[in-house]
């Protein structure tokens, strides 16, 4: 698993963890929002687009939290421990201890990130419309 990182807190007894590799992606989404989108989109100042960038990388990542936090949920309330959930370049990764014990389980934990993925998706649409 992916090991090493910045702990930055516990929700629902899972650590949570942010890997070196995640400040780089953080730094070139909240970049090329601030340097190219909101000026040429908005025609915003440096200072608003630097702050709407950071915000928005911010709501992003927090979304992929949200997702690896629900597949990790499903399989805490099906008995299956949870060590960690780890943030990096790539998106997130929820380190299970153990395998699900059936293989509804394991289809349960699958879809709850995507679904929660759709709901945060029509959620930030509503908003938008």
């Amino acid at each position: 698993m992916l090991r090493g990182g910045i702990p930055i807190g516990r929700l629902f007894g899972i650590s949570l963890r942010l890997n070196y590799s995640w400040f780089i992606i953080f730094g070139l989404v909240t970049w090329a929002l601030a340097a190219s989108y909101f000026p040429l989109t908005f025609g915003w100042n440096t200072p608003k687009s630097v702050a709407a960038g950071v915000i928005t990388s911010l709501l992003f990542f927090g979304s992929v939290l949200a997702h690896e936090l629900m597949h990790s949920i499903v399989a805490l309330r099906q008995g299956t421990p949870v060590r960690s959930i780890t943030l990096f370049i790539f998106g997130g990764v929820s380190e299970i201890k153990e395998e699900p014990k059936q293989p509804l389980h394991e289809l349960r934990m699958a879809i709850a990130g995507p679904l929660t993925s759709l709901v945060l998706g029509g959620v930030f649409y509503g908003i938008h419309a």
